[in-house]
């Protein structure tokens, strides 16, 4: 799938992406599919899971699987005594939680193709990232919501 048309498939409201930080980075995930935001509290961890799966935590009666994106993007762990939070996904009935530093804002994203990443800009592993938004002083790089599930399936 090209990285258009990933991040074209993660958009769920149309034009409008949840903008949040991950190492003084700002990435971007569609409305669809997201339950809630909370606060990171601590998890159980998961024998002999990938390093990125932080553990998992009962929400409202169900289990939720926290996935680190710190980890999964390949960025240096979070800072002793930092809050993180946990944006809920909902993954085909399954629940995941993606552990990031702050949530910011819910932005626009103008009509049209979304950019592919820059040449020589991959803040992520390869098939991470769906492509980017440009902003005055910078880039929002667009998840690719699929290829994060596949990896922790």
């Amino acid at each position: 799938m090209p990285e258009t048309a990933a991040a074209e498939a993660g958009r769920s409201e149309p034009g409008r992406v949840l903008v949040f930080t991950v190492d003084g980075h700002e990435y971007g995930l569609g409305l669809e599919s997201i339950v809630e935001i909370v606060r990171h509290r601590g998890a159980t961890p998961v024998p002999c899971s990938d390093p990125a799966i932080a553990g998992i935590v009962p929400l409202r009666g169900r289990m939720v699987t926290l996935f680190d994106l710190r980890r999964g993007l390949d960025r240096p762990p979070r800072p002793a005594g930092g809050r993180a939070q946990v944006i809920v996904i909902d993954s085909s009935g399954d629940l995941l939680g993606l552990v990031v530093d702050s949530v910011t804002r819910v932005a626009a994203v103008p009509e049209g193709p979304i950019e592919p990443l820059p040449p020589g800009l991959r803040p992520g592993p390869p098939g991470a990232l769906g492509g980017a938004l440009q902003k005055k002083d910078g880039y929002v790089f667009l998840l690719d919501l699929e290829a994060i599930v596949k990896r922790i399936s």
